[in-house]
């Protein structure tokens, strides 16, 4: 349904446009292009040989046929290895009526599918201008369970503007979330036989910022309740069976601006409940990851930046060696690798944008563990390597 209607959208415009159409109407897209090179482990591909598996394209468009009623989409194509096969996704889709538009506060309402809103990366994950380096840090953004997070179908109510003397910018959003093979390779560990039928999402965000953006502090709150079913009757021993899968995540943001360096922290706690669905994620019913990371980006020149980051996420807080996790499996008869339950990255990047059409990023990350490496690129979990080298290059054209 979605992707009839996004064609009908944009088989309907006229064409590209400029600024001589008032602002009512503009198209945009954007091409980007990435390698990665491991020493050991696999990342979008083959990245232990070198790999190019990695491109997005994208084309987005929106429409302002009255004053207070924006009309806004994004069709694209993203192949990530063996997580994404390129095939064309509605990114978003929304109908956005603006219930207030004042000088220093606008409020509204959004209709469709909508982008997730939390952190301060989220919402605008896939476009490169708006990320500090290649990859997210991968410990608060997680590649593995970004369908998950990316976007849901439902409504959200917005509020940006002042408040005692200072910008807040306030979403909340209820709505039904992406329930495909990728949710069951990020929280059941593979493609199981069986499906997430249903499931709902309740988000809300508050950033909070001085009138001069010198900082920013947010809170974002996200729940996930997810029903699965399991196809088998009776379901084999170890496997998942029918049961609600649920999901709870509080991530705490901060900013810092100090003249040409911009200082960035986030924290996530996230609970895991399985307990419902039995199985092997179910011999520890319920877990809580716990995830931050610190980053540092310096503006050197008004077309250079250097990122440096360190971040450490660990699936189960009070197991961070991952030894309890996989004495647990062997109690079973299964084999499991310690390291899938962690992971520690250390990262050094540089960006250029030569022109503003074009960003062009290095960078180079020391990792300890394997929790955020794609299960689809690594099958067998027993050849993980615990310590790792990840070098990455990216181009990003937009227009």
């Amino acid at each position: 349904m979605y992707l009839a209607a996004m064609a009908l959208f944009l088989a309907s415009l006229p064409g590209r446009a400029d600024d001589d159409a008032g602002g009512d109407l503009r198209v945009n897209g954007f091409v980007t292009q990435g390698y990665f090179l491991t020493d050991h482990n696999n990342i979008y591909g083959d990245s232990d040989g070198g790999s190019l598996d990695f491109r997005e394209l994208a084309i987005n468009a929106s429409w302002r046929p009255k004053s207070d009623v924006l009309l806004a989409g994004q069709l694209m194509s993203r192949r990530a290895g063996n997580v994404n096969d390129g095939s064309p996704q509605i990114d978003y889709l929304l109908l956005d009526w603006r219930l207030q538009d004042g000088l220093d506060t606008q409020s509204g309402l959004r209709l469709g599918r909508l982008k997730v809103p939390y952190g301060f990366y989220n919402d605008t994950r896939d476009v490169a201008f708006t990320r500090p380096s290649i990859l997210l840090a991968q410990e608060v953004y997680y590649d593995m369970s970004r369908d998950l997070a990316l976007s849901v179908d439902g409504a959200g109510l917005y509020r940006h503007g002042m408040a005692g003397g200072l910008n807040l910018d306030l979403d909340l959003v209820l709505g039904v979330p992406k329930k495909d093979a990728s949710v069951e390779y990020a929280y059941l560990g593979a493609d199981m036989p069986g499906e997430f039928e249903s499931g709902l999402a309740a988000i809300g965000r508050v950033i909070l910022a001085d009138t001069q953006e010198r900082w920013r502090a947010g809170v974002s709150l996200l729940s996930f309740d997810l029903d699965y079913e399991a196809f088998d009757d009776p379901v084999p021993a170890l496997l998942p069976g029918d049961g609600q899968l649920k999901v709870d995540i509080a991530v705490l943001s901060a900013q810092a601006r100090y003249q040409r360096w911009l200082f960035t922290s986030e924290y996530m706690l996230q609970r895991i409940d399985w307990g419902e669905l039995g199985g092997a994620v179910a011999l520890k019913p319920e877990v809580e990851l716990e995830a931050w990371y610190l980053q540092a980006q310096y503006h050197f020149q008004s077309r250079w930046d250097l990122v440096l980051r360190y971040g450490e996420a660990y699936l189960d807080r009070d197991d961070r060696s991952g030894l309890a996790y996989q004495a647990r499996l062997a109690d079973v008869g299964i084999a499991a690798q310690p390291a899938v339950r962690y992971a520690r990255d250390l990262v050094l990047g540089l960006g250029w944008q030569p022109t503003p059409a074009w960003l062009l990023r290095a960078e180079w990350h020391r990792v300890r563990g394997a929790l955020w490496l794609p299960v689809q690129d690594n099958p067998d979990n027993l050849k993980l390597r615990r310590n790792w080298n990840l070098f990455a290059l990216q181009a990003t054209y937009r227009f």
